[in-house]
């Protein structure tokens, strides 16, 4: 750890180290090393099991689940060998070799590693560190931005506000109906990530069982390991090179690339909501917006989430090009790439609590959203032409047009243009033209309640 994380290359673990520091657990190093101990030792109960091996004592057994806790000490071990061996997963099985001798199981030394290749252990052990970062770190800070959303689509699902297409003043909406969407949207992810499950593989050096098949003809290899594949979770591949098919990554990040996107979406139509005034911060008064200018409140935290989530999926995009590509059997190139795995979901992590926190502060400026709403009357010009219609006016559409493009119509200008018409039309103002919003938003909160109250468990 860096004495002084000024130092650090990557804002990671430098400027946001207290934001992310969390994520070690799962995402680091030291994480991936220990879930590697883990799978080696879990393969090697297995051949217990199996009667490949023998049977363990209670006393090994007791021993066996302590190395598989995390240890640091442990960890800093690992690294000292591979300084020898150049090799990562050769390292974690010398460890082993260590300890083994060490508690009088020494006999038990030729079944660690036993005629598997590192890809088997790897394999699992990236997927084993994404699950649990997913369960425990990532997906909750994705709940808590759909929460804090859906809070501001019931307090706001009947606040009437203009909506614009194309920039351009349009018809009235709500707000609550206009959040509805994003909630809608994050819903529909969260939903695909409920039934999605990563795979695994372990099955030797190409696929093929060769090593294991050749020592021990009469074991059933394909149910072994699927049986211990499946023990952590996850969905058994049957047919391989050295290495597992990234499929299953690729669809995962490609979920993550399109929850972005929508976030995206959300942060800049809220960025545009405080540009114009239609949207207060709360709680930031003592925030230094400008060193110039005092009088300002940046809308800090929806560009910071919008920042990092570009930074997200700009690795994103980078990951599904490669890693569904390998050379013939095996080229280590995916290697690099899935080392980056903790820095795109750390960049997801700040950009999702920044949003969540920047949600929580926002409070509605109704006087203003109310001035530029009954600005101008013509954004009633698509009821006044629909009416029309309904009514048998061929030329509906464009009578309306003559009279409501590029002019201002005031209340009073609608009152008049309208006192001889429809007594519909003439009750209309934009307060009251809204369709089913209202509506639609209180379904988005029953149906997002409803998801909440559940409780969400991902690959359940």
């Amino acid at each position: 750890m860096l004495i002084d994380d000024t130092l650090a290359i990557s804002p990671i673990d430098g400027r946001y180290e207290k934001k992310t520091s969390s994520l070690r657990t799962h995402f680091s190093e030291a994480a991936l090393i220990s879930y590697r101990i883990k799978i080696e030792l879990l393969y090697l109960e297995f051949l217990s099991k199996n009667k490949i091996v023998r049977s363990l004592y209670k006393n090994e057994l007791i021993f066996i689940e302590k190395l598989k806790q995390f240890n640091g000490t442990a960890v800093k071990r690992v690294k000292e060998i591979e300084k020898t061996t150049h090799h990562d997963v050769k390292a974690v099985e010398y460890y082993l070799r260590e300890q083994f001798i060490a508690n009088q199981m020494k006999d038990l030394i030729p079944f660690i590693h036993f005629a598997i290749t590192s890809e088997d252990i790897n394999n699992l052990s990236y997927r084993s560190m994404l699950s649990g970062g997913l369960k425990e770190e990532i997906l909750p800070s994705v709940i808590k931005v759909l929460e804090e959303l859906i809070l501001l689509v019931d307090k706001y699902a009947a606040l009437p506000i203009l909506a614009r297409t194309h920039g351009q003043a349009a018809i009235p909406t709500t707000f609550g109906k206009e959040f509805a969407v994003f909630a809608e949207r994050i819903l529909s992810i969260l939903e695909e990530l409920k039934d999605f499950k990563l795979h695994g593989k372990f099955s030797g050096a190409v696929g093929g069982y060769q090593a294991m098949q050749l020592a021990y003809p009469k074991i059933n290899w394909q149910k072994l390991s699927r049986e211990l594949v499946k023990s952590l979770g996850f969905d058994f591949v049957e047919v391989t090179t050295q290495i597992c098919p990234a499929d299953d990554l690729v669809k995962l990040f490609s979920i993550f690339y399109r929850l972005n996107g929508i976030l995206l979406d959300l942060n800049q139509d809220i960025w545009r909501y405080i540009s114009d005034g239609w949207l207060l911060q709360k709680g930031k008064e003592k925030f230094v917006g400008s060193s110039t200018m005092p009088q300002k409140i940046n809308p800090i935290e929806f560009e910071n989430s919008e920042g990092n989530l570009i930074m997200a999926n700009a690795i994103f995009e980078g990951m599904m090009r490669k890693l569904p590509i390998s050379r013939l059997q095996r080229d280590l190139s995916e290697s690099t790439i899935l080392r980056n795995i903790g820095s795109v979901f750390a960049y997801c992590f700040l950009a999702y609590e920044s949003l969540s926190g920047g949600l929580s502060k926002l409070e509605a400026n109704k006087e203003v959203i109310n001035n530029d709403l009954n600005a101008n009357y013509n954004i009633l010009a698509e009821a006044w032409q629909t009416l029309a219609r309904k009514n048998g006016d061929q030329e509906a559409y464009e009578k309306v047009a003559k009279l409501s493009k590029n002019k201002v119509i005031s209340k009073e200008d609608w009152k008049m243009l309208t006192k001889d018409m429809d007594r519909q039309l003439q009750d209309l103002n934009p307060e009251n033209y809204l369709g089913l919003s209202v509506q639609l938003s209180k379904d988005t909160v029953k149906k997002v309640n409803n998801f909440l109250k559940k409780g969400f468990y991902y690959g359940q």
